[in-house]
């Protein structure tokens, strides 16, 4: 996996949510719009820092290991953050399941996009 591959996956989901934001504002309610917002934004920053570790990590391939546990670390730090906003922000969890879920769609879009664009002769495969 190349990094230009972390950088669409960062772009689209940056892409994604800001249309769910911007169509959230516009639509829902505001609690709607804030567990939506949530989600989105948390995706957003995922997406950056996965985009960040890789980069270090293809730039300093030498300790492989050191990659794997940074990529355990920021797994761990997400997931607390989540449990931190469904239990003291009171996000909506519908809307903020569907708020993370614009980051397995952008890695569907980045993977869609590449396989489309790519020649016979190219490789499609990791």
């Amino acid at each position: 996996m190349e990094t230009r591959h972390l950088q669409a996956v960062e772009k689209w989901t940056l892409i994604l949510a800001a249309l769910l934001v911007g169509i959230s504002m516009i639509f829902f309610s505001r609690k709607i719009a804030f567990s939506l917002s949530m989600g989105a934004g948390l995706m957003a920053l995922n997406a950056y820092s996965l985009r960040r570790i890789g980069q270090r990590a293809f730039r300093t391939f030498q300790k492989p290991g050191a990659a794997v546990l940074l990529f355990n670390l920021k797994m761990a730090v997400l997931i607390g953050i989540i449990y931190v906003m469904v239990r003291y922000l009171h996000v909506e969890p519908l809307s903020f399941i569907i708020g993370i879920s614009i980051f397995p769609l952008a890695i569907l879009a980045v993977g869609l996009s590449h396989t489309l664009s790519a020649t016979p002769d190219e490789e499609t495969h990791g």
